[in-house]
């Protein structure tokens, strides 16, 4: 979120709102996949009407849904006024109509559509009173991460005592408060993590069975532990192969609990055979909508009230730095939930939505102040009042081609550095570590278009080589690294390359395979491209 730093106040087409910590602002984004344009803007506060409180938010839990709307995997809805947060915590500033079990001033958990907000009005029903031991922070931890696995494990999966368990990336949110529950019924519990931090973490809350979870050898090893009985109960967030590996060890009656997303979106095909044995499948969205939702979230607190449960550990960011929130969640780093503080509320910066909305002459004067015109824009301000033009409502708008698409790619990877836990970017030109130790021999690249997509590799994946039959997931990918390397995969070969390409071919054989077969099918069915004519076109958006 970056500002203009005019120094006429009435020009800025940012401000930090000290004027009134009263005022409301929400979190959107204007450019799904770049996580720099996050940004607040105010709204008025909502009055809560029949069975509503308006809440004044204290912290918020960030969700990997959300990390997934932002980077654009998932579509964001088509409204300017879209707004992030599911959950938060925070004190009671308003009462509607009929709620008595609740008063101002009271500190309180809380589902809700806009919790990444200063002022929040949700239903009284979504809304429980924080247990007094617990901190601000710690409370937030609590509703999504814990009503899922809650009601995963218990009200469908029947999770009993003396059960096996497979838990799939048990060092995040939902994992974690899973590996709690399992271990409060006394189930056994088998977990996979992404790297050793994690595998080392898990194995210091007592659990013996903890495996890899980006390689499909947990199988064999699960298979192995219990003798060939398999398990009782898969949670699972994994995709590809590893849902067909993950039903291949669950036992005779075994319940198929999946909470991942992209499969079922992707309507990807899930053979049978598996189910012969009796299985259940169950695929879980819990949500405010969910019968007897209300009820559900209320058995979860008391058992946090009755200290059956205790709060995920967590990293908490300060509002001011919701943008590197972001970027440390698609690092995939973390372990348990992150957190962010409202605490210093002054540190907001909000966007005006004024400029943004004015299609009058005297909006470019505002937009571009004549310093900036005289001294240049850097790329991401270049982009910034691009933007702004666009979301101006003016009639037309000519753009030449190929200087926009230049500032576009230098801006996206700019944009998609990994940062470090310092919150530096990395430089992604530097590898930092050798290739590791594998299966498979290194085989270079063979042609042209190997050698641009492991050049892609080697700088996201930090490795010094990368052969051509070498895993992605085994070099040390993971999903959310996946969809930053497909994005520069596609600017590279001017494809658009469907986001499961590195789960469905995670070697950059079968890669090119792919693509070269995608482009002899194109090459038979269009007719030849005149490039010159392309480079001198101008776009009318």
């Amino acid at each position: 979120m970056k500002t203009f730093n005019d120094t006429s106040e009435s020009d800025r087409l940012n401000q930090t709102a000290a004027s009134s910590e009263s005022q409301n602002v929400y979190l959107t984004i204007s450019s799904p996949g770049l996580l720099d344009t996050l940004t607040f803007r105010p709204i008025p506060r909502q009055k809560p009407g029949v069975g509503e409180v308006e809440i004044e938010v204290s912290a918020t839990g960030l969700n990997f849904k959300e990390v997934l709307l932002a980077l654009g995997l998932v579509p964001v809805p088509n409204d300017f006024n879209f707004k992030f947060g599911l959950e938060c915590v925070g004190k009671i500033t308003a009462l509607g109509e009929g709620v008595e079990s609740l008063a101002i001033g009271d500190e309180v958990i809380a589902f809700g559509t806009s919790c990444f907000s200063r002022f929040i009005t949700t239903s009284a029903q979504l809304v429980a009173s924080k247990p007094a031991h617990l901190s601000l922070e710690e409370a937030a931890t609590i509703p999504v991460a814990f009503v899922t696995a809650y009601y995963a494990l218990i009200k469908l999966g029947k999770l009993r005592q003396g059960e096996r368990i497979l838990i799939h990336s048990a060092a995040g949110g939902v994992g974690m408060a899973a590996v709690q529950i399992a271990q409060w019924i006394g189930a056994e519990i088998f977990a996979t993590a992404g790297n050793d931090e994690k595998r080392e973490f898990l194995r210091s809350l007592g659990i013996q069975q903890v495996m890899d979870s980006r390689s499909l050898t947990f199988a064999d090893e699960v298979m192995k532990r219990t003798e060939g009985k398999g398990v009782d109960v898969v949670l699972n967030s994994l995709g590809g192969e590893f849902i067909a590996k993950s039903l291949a060890v669950l036992g005779r009656y075994g319940r198929f609990l999946e909470i991942g997303q992209r499969d079922i979106l992707n309507n990807s095909q899930l053979g049978l055979q598996p189910f012969e044995k009796r299985l259940s499948f169950f695929a879980i969205q819990v949500e405010p909508e969910l019968p007897n939702f209300s009820e559900l979230w209320r058995e979860v607190v008391k058992h946090f009230n009755n200290k059956n449960f205790t709060p995920l550990p967590h990293q908490v960011f300060p509002i001011s730095e919701i943008v590197r929130a972001f970027e440390y969640m698609t690092a995939a780093k973390h372990i348990g939930k992150i957190v962010i503080s409202w605490q210093d509320k002054r540190e907001v910066e909000v966007e005006k939505n004024n400029v943004l909305t004015s299609p009058s002459p005297q909006f470019f004067a505002k937009a571009l102040p004549i310093k900036f015109i005289e001294n240049g824009l850097l790329p991401s301000e270049g982009i910034n009042v691009f933007r702004r033009i666009l979301e101006s409502k003016l009639p037309q708008v000519l753009v030449s081609t190929r200087d926009l698409t230049t500032l576009i790619a230098r801006h996206n990877s700019d944009s998609i550095l990994s940062f470090s836990e310092t919150g530096e970017k990395a430089n992604l030109s530097q590898a930092i570590h050798p290739r590791p130790e594998l299966s498979n021999a290194y085989i270079p690249p063979l042609n042209e278009l190997e050698e641009t997509i492991a050049n892609i590799w080697q700088k996201f994946l930090g490795v010094k080589q990368v052969g051509i039959y070498d895993n992605f997931f085994e070099l040390g990918g993971h999903s959310l690294l996946a969809t930053q390397v497909i994005a520069q995969m596609r600017l590279a070969i001017k494809m658009d390359l469907p986001l499961s390409i590195l789960f469905d071919a995670p070697t950059i054989a079968e890669i090119s395979q792919y693509i070269e077969k995608i482009r002899l099918t194109t090459k038979k069915f269009q007719a030849p491209i005149n490039t010159e004519l392309d480079d001198r076109m101008e776009i009318e958006l």
